[in-house]
């Protein structure tokens, strides 16, 4: 990646979700962002974690050219990512496209994700529930063939 592009993405994401960001490196490895501490002409000077240790505060210093990509590691629905960029957010659809953070629009009127007892948003939750209708499911079809 260039430059301007890593610091055009790294500038769209929200402080709080700056430390659940990766950037992926050419050779494969991946460093988690705690902070950014400069931007030089070349390179990156960060202050974080590699993928894959327990050893957090480090200082990197990384070539632009070495990002291939920068992740986010979190559920990020396609609400978020079109809030991000300044586009007309479109009422959600389905799972994958309803924001995760409760940031939905007031007006938007789209079916419950959950059981109406609990009207989450939050991935777990919704993990968590998706996970006890299978089971149920399971033990449905156990049942029947027994």
């Amino acid at each position: 990646m260039h430059r301007v592009d890593v610091l055009e993405i790294l500038g769209k994401i929200a402080p709080e979700d700056l430390n659940k960001t990766i950037l992926c490196l050419r050779g494969g490895g991946g460093i988690t962002i705690d902070a950014i501490a400069r931007t030089e002409e070349d390179y990156l000077i960060i202050r974080g974690r590699e993928g894959g240790t327990n050893d957090e505060g480090r200082g990197f210093f990384v070539p632009y050219e070495e990002i291939i990509f920068i992740k986010m590691d979190r559920i990020v629905s396609v609400y978020e990512v079109k809030k991000m960029y300044g586009e007309k957010v479109e009422i959600p659809v389905s799972v994958f496209d309803a924001p995760v953070n409760g940031d939905q629009p007031a007006d938007t009127k789209s079916a419950p994700l959950t059981p109406a007892s609990s009207q989450s948003l939050d991935p777990a939750a919704i993990a968590k529930q998706n996970l006890l209708a299978r089971i149920r499911a399971a033990r449905s079809i156990a049942s029947t063939t027994a």
